[in-house]
């Protein structure tokens, strides 16, 4: 939660649900967020999600069906998944903030969303941007840059211009070797 560009509040479910890595709708984050701030759903300007949700689909759609048979198991799996809550996220988070008008809710690019949490954190009027993750919507790496004015008088702006897609990721190199190695992957 940000006003004014300053960090009100911020939280993970897990931190009220007791579940590690929980990764269920954060009805309970987004309650204690509110809280913090001392308002209402409706007094939000916008609500950002980290992910374009159809683009990623898209990617597990046309993935499993490149590899299927084999990968019945885990398409399945993840379909159950997709069409349970992960489509109708947008429906999900009107939901739970129905004050906040429908046009306030955006959807960013995964990786986009990453250069944003670390550029516009930093005091920086200028910085290279990389970002390295498993995969988003389809981009595993972004290379870009930052530019700021922090005194309000202009843009500031985030440009990402070069990018890997999947399935060439080194985040996904490095869960398959912790995943060999016998640790479990992405628990930090």
């Amino acid at each position: 939660m940000l006003k004014d560009g300053e960090l009100i509040a911020a939280s993970e479910e897990e931190r009220f649900s007791r579940k590690k890595h929980d990764s269920g709708f954060p009805h309970l984050a987004i309650a204690y967020c509110l809280r913090q701030a001392g308002i209402e759903a409706g007094d939000l300007d916008y609500v950002v999600f980290y992910e374009k949700p159809l683009l990623k689909f898209d990617r597990i759609l046309r993935s499993n069906i490149a590899t299927f048979p084999k990968s019945w198991l885990v398409f399945r799996e993840g379909l159950i998944t997709w069409m349970n809550e992960k489509l109708w996220i947008k429906a999900l988070l009107q939901e739970q903030l129905p004050d906040t008008p429908e046009d306030r809710f955006l959807f960013v690019e995964h990786h986009l969303s990453y250069a944003a949490s670390a550029f516009f954190a930093s005091p920086y009027e200028d910085a290279a941007i990389v970002t390295i993750d498993g995969v988003g919507e389809w981009t595993t790496t972004t290379v870009g840059k930052g530019t700021a004015t922090w005194d309000g008088t202009g843009e500031n702006r985030i440009e990402l211009f070069q990018e890997l897609r999947f399935p060439h990721s080194l985040g996904l190199l490095y869960s398959a070797f912790t995943a060999y190695l016998g640790f479990r992957v992405l628990d930090f």
